[in-house]
């Protein structure tokens, strides 16, 4: 079978076999925070098109570089005279594990995946140089990947740490290129822009197998893509078509209850319930949407071939994010200074109209910040539409499309060598973009809902509309993460 061979090599405790988990979506090897772990070169199938194969092969890390190179300089032929030499594999192990990557190395490697450690400032390491000089003899392309490199940044600073250990390396005639690989946080767009490079240092005559296999491998990396968005745009979908029977009544109610609580407050007479068929209906929707995120996560990380289960660690994410207070505090009603300072006749205007949120349209004037702000920002947000039943508002919509954007950035980003799923903190970079992808899109998420609430179209229109849309900014939002990758859908 014609086939590609990739050797990951670095020295001892890098990361090797944690980022070969990743990379093979399954738990090869054994991983601890040790020397010397890996024992054998031990090689793995990454993918297969047709007659072709994609071969990964694991090393033992270089260990006692420095020892190891002052004796092959005394050598006229050192790789020969090195491999040839039969080391005690537990009385001089550094050496032994040292020719066995060699070995690896000379006999199947097409290109060489060097791991660095990206704690460790380009230079402050003597043993990165050594290795690389002990490459070098045996004159096979190698591409630099910068590993543990920590939480998400920004595509200034991660290039501005490529370029400096390309500085760094760029004597050695075998690095071909350095890329950022994390084996814990990587993303699959990555993995493309290590294949495309992969396919520029291989040899003509094997780049045509090459490119079949680059093909699959970005193929696959595809179908979990859309597969991921069509299942947050059935969440979506099903969130925003999602209401409860609520009595016209209660919304009238809450309405004047509202201004009545305002002057209370301003009297010192404290804080007000919300009213209970408000918040009851609203607690429903909460719980039926925690459940559909729950769900949603649980299939991306099954899809992203991942152990592991979002479980409850969601639904309290979903609460911390979305859950009603049943109390209006005194903070939030002193954005109501407008009503007392001359806009009580426009509030009226408002209200008699069904102007507030809940009466199936938004607060015009003075309002426009007030009970608007209070709903947007303590999530209430529930709206009438015309159907008699309560809604998510557009704005609590649009934060379920941040937070799903989110949930699919962390998945695709979690590597399998960093074990069982787990919820972590979003990193700011991740954050940003997702909110300006969003606000790019603003006017066409703002249609959606009003087609789902509004409008009341039919539910596939709704769903195909989300698809596309959620698409779209997904795709986008990669793009903006990743600038430097060719990212083709």
């Amino acid at each position: 079978m014609p086939s590609i061979t990739l050797s990951l090599i670095s020295h001892t405790n890098v990361g090797k076999t944690t980022l070969a988990r990743t990379l093979l979506r399954q738990d090869v090897g054994e991983v601890r925070d040790a020397p010397h772990v890996t024992a054998e070169n031990v090689g793995y199938t990454m993918i297969e098109a047709g007659d072709h194969a994609l071969r990964l092969w694991d090393t033992p890390g270089f260990g006692d570089t420095g020892r190891l190179l002052k004796r092959l300089k005394r050598e006229s032929n050192p790789v020969l005279w090195f491999l040839s030499q039969a080391w005690d594999r537990f009385r001089e192990k550094p050496l032994w594990h040292s020719q066995q990557a060699l070995k690896n190395v000379r006999e199947e490697a097409d290109v060489v995946l060097y791991l660095v450690n990206a704690a460790e400032s380009p230079g402050a390491a003597a043993y990165v140089d050594q290795e690389m000089e002990i490459l070098g003899w045996l004159r096979k392309p190698v591409l630099v990947l910068i590993n543990q490199v920590g939480p998400a940044r920004g595509a200034v600073e991660e290039l501005a740490e490529v370029e400096a250990w390309k500085a760094e390396l760029s004597r050695f005639e075998i690095v071909k290129a350095v890329l950022p690989l994390d084996a814990f946080a990587r993303c699959w767009v990555q993995e493309d822009a290590l294949m495309e490079t992969i396919a520029s240092v291989l040899p003509e005559a094997r780049r045509e197998t090459f490119a079949v296999l680059a093909q699959a491998w970005h193929k696959r990396h595809v179908e979990v893509f859309d597969h991921s968005m069509r299942s947050l745009a059935e969440m979506l979908t099903a969130s925003v078509l999602d209401g409860v029977e609520v009595k016209p009544n209660n919304v009238l109610q809450t309405t004047v209850r509202l201004v009545v609580e305002k002057v209370s407050s301003m009297l010192g007479m404290g804080d007000r319930e919300l009213d209970p068929a408000l918040a009851a209906a609203r607690q429903k929707m909460v719980k039926a949407l925690a459940e559909r995120m729950e769900t949603a996560t649980n299939l991306l990380i099954a899809l992203h071939s991942l152990e592991g289960r979002a479980g409850r660690q969601l639904l309290d994410v979903s609460r911390e994010h979305f859950q009603t207070p049943l109390k209006v505090s005194e903070s939030i009603w002193g954005a109501l200074g407008g009503v007392a300072t001359g806009a009580a006749a426009g509030l009226w205007a408002d209200l008699h109209a069904g102007g507030f949120t809940l009466g199936g349209g938004m607060i015009a004037g003075a309002m426009a910040g007030a009970v608007g702000g209070y709903a947007i920002a303590h999530g209430y947000n529930l709206v009438r539409g015309d159907d008699s039943r309560v809604h998510w508002s557009r704005d609590h919509f649009r934060e379920q499309v941040r937070l799903a954007l989110l949930c699919y950035t962390a998945v695709a980003h979690f590597g399998r060598g960093r074990g069982e799923w787990q919820s972590t903190s979003i990193p700011d970079v991740w954050d940003e973009s997702v909110r300006t992808v969003i606000e790019h899109r603003a006017h066409a998420w703002e249609r959606v809902w009003k087609m789902a609430v509004q409008e009341a179209a039919m539910p596939e229109v709704v769903h195909r509309e989300m698809s596309r849309l959620l698409h779209e900014s997904a795709t986008a939002l990669l793009r903006r993460l990743y600038p430097s990758v060719k990212l083709w859908m």
